[in-house]
């Protein structure tokens, strides 16, 4: 059981949680129904005659891209959303995904559906702490994923060129919120969403954070459900993290909860989920409470650090036990 993964899911209600006063230029990642007024696209859509009264681009786009008479417009949005994320950079100090990363192990996953480049970032300086780091899966694309076209090889957009033939490196394309969505066209999305699937049916601990399952993301949800339903999970956990009302929550993750045999947690903050209570060892504190009957408390949980040389303090009596090949909680 402690062999088994932890699968995080990200919505962008996890960027917005991470930088609640913006990122280090004071740029925001707006959830969906923020998008067209905090990237100023109102002008884009002047003129569009649309039948949707809504102002959620979720909605717009959608009807948008039905019709090509507003191709030009379409296209125009896109260039705005790529532009803007592009630009975000992560703040200094340790960050919420920061915490995220460095609290679960190579074994573990986080699979994200937003386009935003702070994971990475956050990843590539958690990383000079351990190298021991979950895997990160990106379902929509991501403006800071690059993909050879030549050899189908995918790598960090900065590097410019694809390390294994040298040919130029293109973003890798982003998926846009329409009902029905493609996940096979594209090589890079069709391989992430390969091995999310193969986490989905292997995780003993699956947190969704920020992610509200849109209308426009059905089709991901449907996919999520069949691959977690393919096996025997009355003894595993889901934990929903989102500052969403719980009967909201419930309903919308209702059929996944049914699953575990309705073992759910509700959380408004990762700093309250397992992750924290047991960093790097998730898992294994949920199967030492949950099925050895301990109700001791882990001396090492996760805080709010002030430094990347604090954070990796803290982590030091966990990371030193793993060298040993020891992944116990340490109580």
């Amino acid at each position: 059981m402690c062999q088994r993964p932890h699968l995080f899911v990200l919505g962008s209600g996890a960027t917005k949680a991470t930088i609640p006063n913006g990122d280090k230029n004071g740029l925001q990642s707006p959830v969906m129904s923020e998008l067209i007024k905090e990237l100023e696209m109102e002008s884009l859509l002047a003129g569009a005659k649309l039948q949707t009264s809504s102002d959620n681009i979720e909605d717009l786009y959608s009807e948008l891209h039905k019709k090509p008479e507003y191709t030009n417009v379409v296209k125009a949005i896109e260039n705005r959303i790529i532009s803007h994320y592009q630009q975000m950079q992560i703040p200094d100090a340790p960050t919420l995904y920061d915490y995220l990363i460095i609290s679960l192990r190579e074994k573990d996953c986080i699979a994200t559906f937003n386009w935003d480049p702070l994971l990475i970032q956050a990843y590539n300086r958690v990383n000079k702490i351990t190298k021991d780091l979950p895997e990160i899966l990106f379902l929509h694309g991501c403006v800071a994923a690059g993909l050879c076209e030549r050899c189908n090889y995918y790598a960090p957009l900065k590097r410019q060129v694809c390390p294994k033939c040298g040919e130029k490196l293109e973003m890798t394309k982003l998926l846009f919120p329409i009902k029905q969505k493609d996940y096979t066209q594209n090589i890079f999305i069709k391989h992430n969403w390969n091995i999310f699937e193969d986490y989905l049916e292997r995780a003993c601990l699956i947190s969704i954070w920020g992610y509200s399952a849109p209308v426009s993301d059905e089709e991901a949800k449907n996919k999520m459900l069949k691959a977690f339903s393919s096996r025997y999970r009355r003894l595993d956990q889901i934990e929903l993290i989102n500052i969403a009302d719980e009967s909201v929550l419930y309903n919308t993750w209702q059929p996944f909860i049914k699953e575990t045999n309705f073992h759910v947690h509700f959380h408004k903050s990762i700093m309250d989920s397992f992750i924290a209570e047991f960093p790097r060892r998730s898992v294994e504190g949920y199967v030492k409470r949950n099925m050895e009957g301990w109700w001791d408390s882990s001396k090492v949980t996760l805080k709010n650090c002030n430094s990347f040389t604090e954070l990796a303090t803290l982590m030091e009596p966990l990371l030193k036990n793993e060298k040993q090949k020891n992944c116990n909680v340490i109580a």
